[in-house]
């Protein structure tokens, strides 16, 4: 037998005395942070954030770089 571990992304919302923990699972690097920025900004104030350890994992982040070589004479 094979087992096979999904990545699956899931967000959890829990609401408990006021108070409101958003929660993500699955997601690697700065883009768990850009998954709850829409609910932050229909809460409002962030009381504060943890970070876990899928955060700090570097995420390969594709990137176009495009050189022009200028002649003295040109401006940029």
């Amino acid at each position: 037998m094979i087992k096979e571990r999904v990545n699956m992304e899931q967000m959890t919302i829990t609401i408990k005395d006021g108070s409101i923990k958003v929660e993500v699972e699955g997601v690697k690097g700065i883009r768990c942070v850009e998954l709850t920025q829409s609910i932050e900004k229909l809460i409002g104030e962030v009381e504060s954030r943890l970070l876990k350890k899928d955060f700090y994992i570097n995420t390969k982040i594709k990137q176009n770089l495009y050189l022009k070589q200028f002649n003295k004479d040109e401006s940029l």
